[in-house]
């Protein structure tokens, strides 16, 4: 499978910024559902060119930087402290994408995590690969012309596993980085453009499965399904 050198492609105003000191986490989710524009829910929004024609369609948010390559429309958290796990817990991030349409270049859309500790992980997509930005020879393939739903786990901040529609299709490794605490996705490479969809992002920290007792029924329940679609 042919992996194309993206981390040249990574938009440097949106993920490489000055570092922030880090904590440690406590059990937190958050959400985004495509209900609204991003950054009227907390989101810090970066453009390139003056962003992406955006629409918000039945809860889908819908990116279309089709009209220049130069184009960038991306969103970004800062949860300083937030983004390490301690004994026992686990950083998920979970989002739902349709790359409709890539005009330029192989890979546009992206999601990108820098844990508190300056290790980081990205990754770009296309119309049937999303590829490791931070490693060589690392992606996996998918069918075209539809939604995917992409989970990244990882329990010890150095490795991490990325399933697409429950299925295990990646496990990588981090990246050492110089920036600290953000967490990015959007349109969020230079040269490029695309027409993409996105669904929802949510990410959080959260109790490992095997720290869980009975009385957490609910969680007992998603911890089955969570380690059903990861191994």
């Amino acid at each position: 499978m042919r992996v194309w050198p993206t981390f040249l492609m990574v938009v440097v105003l949106v993920l490489l910024l000055l570092p922030a000191a880090a904590a440690r986490a406590s059990p937190y989710w958050i959400a985004y559902e495509g209900n609204d524009f991003p950054e009227n829910e907390g989101w810090l929004r970066f453009t390139g060119q003056g962003g992406a024609q955006r629409s918000l369609e039945d809860g889908w948010l819908v990116l279309d930087g089709r009209a220049d390559p130069r184009i960038y429309d991306a969103y970004r958290l800062e949860p300083v402290g937030k983004l390490t796990v301690g004994p026992g817990e686990e950083f998920i991030a979970e989002w739902r994408l349709d790359v409709a349409d890539v005009l330029v270049g192989t890979a546009d859309p992206a999601v990108a995590v820098f844990f508190d500790d300056k290790w980081a992980v990205a990754f770009h997509f296309g119309e049937t690969t999303v590829v490791s930005s931070f490693e060589t020879g690392v992606g996996a393939t998918y069918s075209p012309g539809v939604p995917h739903e992409f989970e990244l786990r990882s329990s010890d901040m150095r490795t991490y596993a990325l399933v697409i529609d429950g299925n295990l299709a990646i496990r990588g490794a981090f990246w050492e980085s110089l920036t600290a605490s953000r967490v990015s996705w959007g349109d969020m490479a230079y040269g490029a453009s695309s027409l993409a969809r996105w669904d929802y992002f949510r990410f959080g920290v959260v109790p490992e499965c095997s720290n869980l007792v009975i009385g957490n029924a609910m969680l007992l329940l998603v911890c089955v399904f969570r380690d059903r679609a990861g191994r």
